[in-house]
């Protein structure tokens, strides 16, 4: 479409509108509930992941690297180019951000999908928590090479354009309305994108858990049949083991119940709007809802790590220790610069007052603002929790295999 540049409203805008303040404001909100939520569950995830690695974290640790990037890329990118409206980070910053914008979005969905195969899995094949670690790894691998194979067409598809009447105005946008690349390759890819975003995790999401809550009623009832079998302190202890595990697995299956329906609450809309959009010649859905709709999407990636953070650990507890923590570095970095400054102001004097003693050390701030006495008391609290886990779920393996013979041998004996 020709424009014609006599026209002065055929020049660009340069001031922000009133959707972009709103826009911008929202950003910023999103921005900051997200980037403390995080970092700190990041913090909190790798000090844990380096006492012992356990695969629900790793998967929750891949899950908050991919909301970390829209956070610490989308996020300050949409709020710097509500502000400037035009773009001023060249070419290869705009295809950069878009690959990344994409790639972020991508990694969040695909490990969702993840842990999804990761409970279904834990569910319906009691041994595949002999291999869990390793399958865990593969998927994760594969989570991250689809998500770059599918972002990488980013780069070609934007571009960083010039305006006809402005050549000073610049816009980071698609090939297609510049006419440098088809308009059905940048729609194919966008259905493309929006596929593996939203609607692949939506199905993969409600058949997996539809099979997960049918397979748990099953095991309720033959959960009570079995345990007819056994008695005295033998039973005492099935009782005692099926607790413990059932309340571990039905506290990560609630964990990944409500991240799997934020996910979708936020979602939502947007692809509602985008499929109305790409639907209909002419879009019903004005361009500054479309953005909000989308902010609202990202919200997804600022309320995860609240979800995951509630219900997999103490966070009361886990804040105190890293405050702690803070703390004692603070302090002890204080303490080591004090001493160093000492040292060299008492160097010179050193044949003179030979039996000056020095100032306090840092063991003092160590019984203060050490953090182990508090940390380790809770790491170790959860470590011996899921090492009861684990004997109890090769205790209850144990009883399946011998329900299993006993209930063969009484057959056998019958048919004698």
């Amino acid at each position: 479409m020709l424009l014609n540049c006599s026209d002065p409203r055929s020049y660009p805008r340069t001031f922000m509108s009133n959707s972009a303040y709103v826009t911008s404001i929202c950003y910023s909100i999103c921005f900051s509930i997200a980037f403390i939520g995080n970092f700190s569950m990041f913090i909190i995830l790798i000090r844990h992941q380096l006492v012992k690695i356990r695969r629900v974290y790793t998967l929750l640790l891949h899950m908050n690297v991919a909301h970390l990037v829209v956070t610490l890329i989308y996020m300050p990118k949409e709020i710097i180019h509500s502000i400037t409206v035009a773009w001023w980070g060249g070419d290869f910053l705009c295809r950069w951000c878009k690959f990344m914008d994409n790639f972020g979005n991508a990694l969040a969905a695909n490990i969702l999908i993840c842990i999804s195969l990761d409970r279904f899995y834990s569910i319906y094949s009691p041994l595949y928590t002999l291999n869990a670690k390793k399958a865990v790894k593969h998927m994760i691998y594969v989570a991250w090479v689809a998500s770059v194979i599918t972002s990488f067409p980013a780069i070609i598809l934007f571009r960083s354009s010039s305006h006809p009447c402005a050549s000073w105005f610049t816009q980071c946008v698609s090939g297609d309305l510049v006419n440098a690349i088809p308009h059905n390759i940048v729609f194919g890819y966008t259905l493309i994108n929006l596929v593996q975003v939203y609607i692949l995790p939506l199905f993969v999401t409600v058949i997996f858990y539809s099979l997960i809550l049918y397979k748990i009623s099953a095991k309720a009832d033959t959960a009570r049949s079995d345990s007819t079998l056994l008695t005295g302190n033998h039973t005492k202890l099935r009782r005692t083991c099926d607790a413990n595990l059932e309340k571990a697995k039905s506290r990560t299956l609630r964990m990944t119940f409500v991240i799997v329906f934020a996910f979708l609450l936020c979602w939502t809309p947007y692809a509602t709007a985008s499929l109305i959009h790409f639907t209909h010649e002419s879009s019903p859905i004005p361009p500054p809802i479309r953005k909000l709709l989308y902010a609202f999407a990202v919200f997804n990636s600022a309320i995860s790590p609240y979800l995951y953070g509630y219900f997999s650990f103490d966070l009361k507890k886990e804040l105190l220790c890293l405050t702690r923590r803070a703390l004692y570095e603070y302090n002890s970095y204080r303490t080591t610069a004090s001493t160093s400054a000492y040292d060299r102001h008492f160097s010179r004097r050193s044949t003179l007052t030979p039996n000056i003693s020095r100032p306090l050390t840092s063991k003092t701030l160590k019984e203060q603002w050490s953090p182990n006495a508090y940390c380790l008391k809770a790491l170790r609290t959860e470590m011996k929790r899921e090492t009861s886990l684990k004997r109890c779920h090769s205790h209850t393996l144990f009883n399946k295999s011998s329900i299993v013979n006993t209930l063969d041998l009484s057959r056998s004996l019958g048919e004698k």
